[in-house]
């Protein structure tokens, strides 16, 4: 086996811990972007991760799924481009040469590769994230970011989606908004947050994928108890660009990624 699949079966097993709190059952995945190549690594579909094994991964082709959600883009998610994604998550095979299927969710890993030029995405349902994800006033908090190292890490401001049926509808809405936070921000996103549903973080190494969770995880604590005690008071918007894109943060946040 690959080291990359060692790498991402032990990326499992601490996301899928249970004092981690970040997946449980079969909730979750990850993927990885093998170098040199143009396929990337995902889990297979209904594998739980903490029990993930070097066996449960498997292979697509990564020109051959964007190819997918750019004709979506174009045209909205058609039967036709429905059962010809179910038909890439179907063929994928495991380094072993087994067929199995891929995760249900592997457009939002596609788009971490295509459009954001991550090479690690990690896909995770921390109980507080979904809380305020599930909330009737969701996006309003996560229209701000709540520290510095929030800022730093995880962007000026989270994306929000609203919910979005898990599969194509779903990689359509990132795609879609990723694009949109790309214009407005003249960065990719940090963190995504999906409605009624997840967090999206990315990196170049698993690590840095992993303290993305960490801090997004945290930020999510201190908005829950901040609405308990009154409130969210948010970091000044032009105060959160200016420390998410100052040199020593910045140099700060590469580090992450080596």
């Amino acid at each position: 086996m690959s080291n990359l699949v060692t790498q991402l079966t032990q990326l499992a097993k601490i996301t899928g811990a249970p004092e981690a709190d970040l997946t449980i059952v079969a909730e979750g995945n990850i993927a990885v972007l093998e170098p040199g190549t143009n396929r990337f690594l995902v889990k297979a579909s209904g594998v739980v991760m903490g029990n993930a094994t070097e066996d449960d991964w498997v292979y697509l082709n990564l020109d051959r799924c964007a190819q997918i959600l750019i004709d979506a883009d174009k045209k909205g998610v058609t039967d036709k481009l429905d059962k010809a994604f179910d038909a890439i998550l179907k063929e994928s095979v495991t380094p072993n040469g087994k067929v199995r299927k891929a995760s249900i969710e592997t457009m939002v890993h596609v788009v971490a590769f295509h459009l954001m030029g991550a090479t690690w995405s990690l896909h995770t349902h921390p109980t507080p994230v979904v809380a305020l994800a599930a909330s009737k006033d969701a996006a309003k908090h996560y229209s701000g970011t709540v520290f510095p190292d929030e800022a730093v890490v995880c962007g000026p401001v989270p994306l929000f989606l609203p919910y979005a049926s898990p599969g194509l509808s779903l990689g359509l809405g990132v795609y879609q908004g990723v694009e949109k936070y790309q214009d407005k921000y003249g960065r990719s996103p940090g963190q995504i947050i999906l409605g009624n549903h997840g967090l999206c973080t990315f990196g170049s190494v698993s690590s840095e994928a992993l303290s993305t969770t960490q801090i997004a995880v945290k930020a999510a604590k201190i908005r829950v108890g901040a609405l308990s005690s009154g409130g969210i008071n948010f970091i000044p918007k032009k105060a959160a660009q200016a420390i998410a894109f100052r040199p020593d943060e910045i140099l700060r946040r590469k580090m992450l990624s080596e």
